[in-house]
């Protein structure tokens, strides 16, 4: 199929799976939503050190340019405030408006950091395309519907009410199914790929949500869960929210595995057509152990990056870890990635037994044609 058919296909997919969720959920208005600009340093005024209240603080005067109109902004902060940037001339910079008796008040809550970023992607996408080519454009499509999927799908329908499990892995299916066929073509093998994908995910669903009632976990154990809460006034589960999370996290490394063992399996039946399944399940899962070896790495320094700052913040605290184990902010985590882990494990044996028998399947259909004929047909 050519690439021009697997474009058509996926711009059907991203229709479906985009326009007619954004029609159908309706994302309700959050009360007393402030509109934050960006602004333009034009002159530090004045800048010293002062002291206040909580210590020694750097004092700023500066004119800004808030579309077109010069504002003035008086603040001060400690070296340590989570916010404690210091703008200069030229810098850009986010401004949010307060209205008061006394008239209007400008804040900088943060630097505007969306050139950089735009760089980023954009060595990012080059690279890709560059490397991977052909692949690498249709991967680069491929995870422009996962994001599209994301924000246009599961977050809306989330906030809409709906079931977050329901919600979420409605959008994983919908996710692997476009991007994988995208990137890897319409055949045997990535079909294999892909029904080892949804397996780990039910795995992962299933013991995502044994694990929540094992464990007594809430879902409001981080910041950020405990604000949405409150600012849904509890409209959205947040165990349910919970175990969106931890299935969605799982599906990238999903993905990845799933592919890989069943394009291993595929590469060695082209090398010896002869293997039964059995011979050829046997000798994938020698290269599926390699990679699970190297996944469980993966999987725990990706974690451990992530949560570097808690990690700290856990070996700072007197308490011994028997104790510490029990609160729910490190329980959550050690779950969220012990349940993620056993689904993307659990799907390597799973996929390689699938393609093990749909490599063999396809072989007995060809009625032993020659192998080019037989790797065409997959």
């Amino acid at each position: 199929m050519s690439l021009g058919m697997y474009t058509l296909i996926a711009a059907g997919m991203l229709a479906l799976l985009v326009l007619i969720p954004a029609v159908a959920f309706e994302t309700p208005e959050v009360a007393g939503r402030e509109q934050t600009r960006k602004a333009t340093v034009r002159r530090v005024l004045e800048e010293r050190l002062q002291a206040g209240p909580r210590g020694t603080e750097t004092y700023q005067r500066l004119e800004l340019d808030l579309d077109g109109e010069p504002i003035l902004i008086e603040r001060s902060f400690l070296p340590r405030d989570a916010l404690a940037i210091k703008p200069g001339p030229g810098d850009r910079v986010l401004v949010s408006r307060v209205d008061g008796p006394g008239g209007p008040a400008y804040f900088i809550e943060d630097y505007v950091r969306e050139g950089g970023l735009w760089w980023l992607a954009l060595a990012f996408g080059a690279l890709v395309l560059v490397i991977g080519r052909r692949q690498g454009l249709a991967a680069l499509f491929g995870m422009a519907i996962s994001l599209a999927v994301i924000l246009r799908f599961i977050i809306p329908g989330i906030v809409a009410g709906h079931d977050p499990v329901i919600i979420s892995v409605a959008g994983a299916g919908a996710i692997m199914a476009s991007s994988l066929y995208i990137a890897h073509g319409m055949n045997r093998k990535t079909t294999t790929a892909l029904l080892g994908t949804m397996l780990g995910l039910a795995i992962t669903a299933i013991l995502a949500r044994f694990s929540i009632e094992l464990v007594a976990l809430t879902g409001l154990a981080d910041e950020e869960s405990a604000t949405l809460n409150i600012i849904t006034e509890g409209g959205i589960n947040p165990e349910g929210l919970l175990l969106a999370g931890i299935i969605i996290g799982a599906l990238g490394v999903l993905d990845d595995v799933t592919i890989a063992q069943a394009s291993s399996v595929y590469e060695i039946r082209a090398a010896n057509p002869l293997l039964p399944a059995a011979e050829l399940y046997r000798r994938a899962m020698n290269i599926g152990r390699d990679h699970i070896a190297s996944t469980v790495n993966t999987l725990f320094l990706a974690y451990a990056g992530a949560a570097l700052p808690l990690l700290i913040i856990l070996s700072l605290q007197a308490e011994p870890a028997g104790v510490l184990l029990n609160r729910e902010f490190l329980a959550t985590e050690i779950a969220r990635t012990l349940v993620g882990s056993i689904g993307i494990l659990a799907a390597v044996p799973l996929t390689t037994a699938l393609a093990a028998l749909a490599a063999r399947a396809g072989r007995a259909a060809g009625g032993g044609t020659a192998r080019a004929t037989s790797l065409a047909a997959d």
